[in-house]
C-alpha cells in the first residue's frame, strides 16, 4: 500500500508565505507601525509580529488603540486528488482610530484601506501568487468584522492545490 502524502502540508507553509509578503509591503508597515525611519529592522519586525498574527484568536484584552491583522489557513474541501485551501484574514482597527487614516489612491476607513493593500499584495504580485498551490489565489469574500472595541474586514481567499 502506497503511503499517502500529508494533507495539511500547506497550512504552515502558506502562513509563512503570507507573513513574509505582508512584511515586505511598505504600505502595510506604514499603516500598522507608522514612521519606520528611526527603527532598526529588528525593531520593525518585533512591532510587526505584535500586530500581524497567524491565528484568529483576537484577545478581548487588547488595550491598545491600534490596527491588527489576524489570519489562518483552512482546508474546507479535500477530494481524492485536489484540495482547496482557504485563507481567512481579519483586518481590524480599534474604533478610536478607525476613521483617522487616509492614503492617496485608497478609499474608506483604516481597515478598508488596509484590506485593499493586503488584497493588492496577495493577488497582484505574480511572484507571491506563484508560491501558492497549483492555481491562482482568489478573493472569495470581503465581509465585516464588528466587536465592542474593534471594527474591520474579514477577507476570505481560496487557492486550489494537489492533495
Amino acid at each position: 500500500m502506497a503511503k499517502k502524502s500529508k494533507t495539511s502540508d500547506e497550512l504552515g507553509l502558506f502562513k509563512e508565505i503570507i507573513h513574509s509578503a505582508l512584511y515586505k509591503s511598505a504600505d502595510i508597515k506604514e499603516l500598522i507601525i507608522g514612521d519606520t525611519s528611526g527603527l532598526t529592522n529588528s525593531r520593525q519586525r518585533e512591532i510587526f509580529r505584535n500586530h500581524v498574527k497567524s491565528h484568529l484568536f483576537i484577545d478581548d484584552t487588547i488595550e491598545d488603540a491600534e490596527t491588527f491583522i489576524f489570519y489562518d489557513v483552512t482546508l474546507p474541501y479535500i477530494h481524492s486528488n485536489i484540495k482547496t485551501c482557504q485563507v481567512l484574514m481579519y483586518i481590524i482597527s480599534h474604533r478610536d482610530i478607525i476613521d483617522n487614516y487616509s492614503k492617496e489612491g485608497y478609499h474608506g476607513n483604516r481597515s478598508d484601506i488596509l484590506a485593499q493593500i493586503v488584497e493588492n499584495v496577495l493577488l497582484n504580485n505574480s511572484d507571491i501568487c506563484r508560491e501558492f498551490g497549483i492555481g491562482e489565489i482568489n478573493l472569495l469574500s470581503n465581509t465585516i468584522y464588528n466587536s465592542q472595541r474593534f471594527y474591520g474586514r474579514i477577507l476570505t481567499f481560496e487557492v486550489p492545490n494537489f492533495r
